[in-house]
């Protein structure tokens, strides 16, 4: 009786400790693409003005100075205005949940 107790204990915390790693990995991919979308809205503005955007029609640069006034907003990845997906983010997260965790181990 007591070795079923404890292998279900072992099954559950393996249980637990696959679906913690799994949630990780979904949010750190999430992270990933949603810093991608940062650095690239970044580029946005540097790459038109390293383009020959003065070959161009005036109404063609008027256009691009348009763009290039909108590029100065950073573009976003965002979990309803509380959580913006970046690596910045992921390691805060990261770092939060092995500062809960340690608190709870020194519980026990």
């Amino acid at each position: 009786m007591v070795q079923q107790d404890d292998s279900s204990n072992i099954l559950q915390t393996i249980r637990y400790t696959l679906y913690v790693f799994g949630q990780l990995i979904h949010l750190f991919f999430l992270s990933f693409e949603g810093q991608k979308l940062i650095d690239h809205s970044l580029q946005i503005r540097e790459k038109i003005y390293n383009s020959c955007w003065y070959k161009v029609s005036v109404k063609s640069q008027k256009l691009i100075t348009l763009v290039m006034i909108k590029s100065l907003r950073l573009s976003y990845l965002s979990a309803g205005k509380i959580y913006i997906f970046s690596l910045e983010s992921f390691t805060t997260v990261l770092q939060t949940s092995m500062s809960y965790c340690t608190v709870l181990a020194s519980f026990q």
